[in-house]
């Protein structure tokens, strides 16, 4: 991960965060953020009981939409004053205070139906979030669960070259954005199935599910 996206970098940002969003819906890298969101959660299948987890939480905003289908939510951040915003949405919500890169707190390891993630991932190298993947689906996922991930993302690599180039005064360089042929490829051979739709110029989902025998 990048070191200057600290926990108390996220700190300082959490009571202007939406504000922020809401702005950045508008272009470059947000724009389509609602739409991913909400295929996000149509990915889910939401249903009462259903245990979710919300990998960066942030201040609620995915977390938020499930709400309505009586699903059993936890989310976790690594920013402390994140989950205090998320409190304010989601008082019912259990939050946890951890590092997907760090050990898993034993709150989590009850198994959950489904993980999902929303603008978090393109915090983490891509070799990080082939890590985190793998130790989300082997330790917190129930068997028959999946992974919904959207992120700030790109069909193939040559596409987010191109992208890079067009968007030169504007792309953080301290970011690392998906490309789903290069992760499809590095995930190759470890038991996992991997779908990914694209949902805009910018943004797009990874459908993963873990097949291994778990004997």
């Amino acid at each position: 991960m990048c070191p200057e996206r600290t926990p108390e970098m996220f700190d300082a940002w959490s009571s202007d965060y939406d504000n922020y969003i809401g702005i950045g819906k508008l272009s470059f890298p947000f724009s389509g953020y609602d739409n991913v969101l909400d295929r996000i959660v149509e990915l889910a299948n939401p249903k009462p009981g259903l245990k979710i987890l919300d990998i960066g939480i942030g201040t609620g905003n995915l977390a938020q939409k499930f709400l309505e289908y009586e699903c059993e939510i936890w989310g976790i951040d690594y920013s402390s004053s994140m989950l205090e915003e998320a409190k304010k949405k989601l008082p019912n919500v259990k939050l946890v205070l951890a590092d997907i890169m760090s050990e898993w707190p034993s709150d989590l390891r009850i198994g959950f139906d489904r993980i999902v993630s929303a603008y978090t991932l393109h915090h983490l190298r891509i070799e990080e979030k082939v890590t985190a993947v793998q130790r989300m689906a082997k330790e917190l996922l129930r068997e028959n669960g999946r992974l919904i991930i959207g992120d700030i993302s790109f069909l193939t690599a040559e596409a987010r070259v191109k992208a890079r180039a067009n968007l030169e005064k504007v792309w953080d360089d301290d970011e690392y954005y998906w490309a789903a042929d290069e992760f499809k490829d590095m995930m190759l051979g470890k038991g996992f199935t991997i779908d990914y739709e694209q949902i805009s110029e910018y943004g797009g989902i990874y459908i993963i599910k873990y097949k291994q025998n778990r004997s």
